[in-house]
């Protein structure tokens, strides 16, 4: 599959779950976690790439107050349809369908670019970067999230098995593009940012009931093979799952780590 194929193909997945998206809770915390991390100030002019349903967004538009503004930019119709009906009566904060390789926005605009568990979707993730940093005015900032090994702990093992149980062969979001943060920092010298820094950080995510991890898989890249499969399938493998949850869960919550990357650099001035 070429890029462009590639391209086309997310945008048609982020379109149909886009109604969703906002049920998986640990993609919200994550988001308003690199938003924390962004510390956008006062007046600044912003970009969230690749914004999805606006939550990093909205975050930043708070941050930067009613003197600054932020325009989220997304290449799928139904994720920006979501963001905009979040964010009425927001007058700093606009969005745009744009390619996250070729955003059409004027050079050295922005003093900030962040972009929230989306660079890993990018067929050439350092052709995104080079863009993002042309929009960047010299000394402006760029941040993004990614995922570490690890999330959400075995629940997504379990669910892969399930689904190779009934013949599926999964695919799930391609995080094992930024292994490690050596990586991350790699590519972002490579597109030309100096002051690099990543860290990784496990944040706790609290799933209170196994419904609320079905809920997860529904609503996500995970559960996207269930619209492929007979209801019969689908019904039997969602009640042989919860089971299975139920007794993982032992009638209490359980909460478990999502590693989160954030890696940033500057533009030279």
């Amino acid at each position: 599959m070429n890029p462009d194929e590639r391209t086309a193909q997310n945008v048609r997945l982020f379109d149909t779950l886009s109604a969703h998206y906002d049920r998986m809770g640990f993609l919200p915390l994550t988001a308003r976690y690199l938003a924390g991390r962004f510390e956008a100030r006062p007046g600044e002019t912003l970009l969230d790439v690749m914004c999805g349903t606006g939550t990093l967004a909205l975050a930043l538009a708070d941050a930067v107050g009613a003197g600054g503004q932020v325009v989220g930019a997304d290449l799928s119709p139904g994720m920006l349809a979501v963001a905009r009906n979040r964010v009425v009566g927001k007058t700093n904060l606009s969005f745009v369908e744009a390619d996250a390789t070729a955003l059409p926005l004027v050079d050295m605009t922005f003093d900030g670019v962040a972009c929230a568990s989306g660079l890993f979707f990018v067929p050439d993730m350092e052709a995104a970067l080079r863009e993002w940093r042309r929009v960047l005015r010299p000394g402006g900032r760029v941040a993004f999230s990614s995922f570490g090994k690890g999330l959400m702990g075995d629940l997504p093992g379990r669910w892969r098995t399930a689904l190779e149980g009934v013949g599926f062969n999964p695919g799930f979001p391609p995080l094992g593009r930024l292994p490690s943060p050596d990586a991350a920092a790699e590519l972002l010298r490579a597109a030309g940012f100096e002051e690099v820094t990543v860290d990784l950080r496990d944040l706790p995510y609290r799933l209170p009931t196994p419904q609320h991890r079905w809920d997860d898989i529904e609503a996500g890249m995970e559960g996207a093979p269930l619209a492929s499969l007979p209801p019969e399938i689908r019904r039997r493998l969602q009640s042989e799952h919860l089971a299975e949850l139920e007794a993982l869960f032992a009638g209490e919550a359980l909460t478990v780590p999502v590693p989160v990357l954030v890696a940033s650099g500057v533009r030279a001035r």
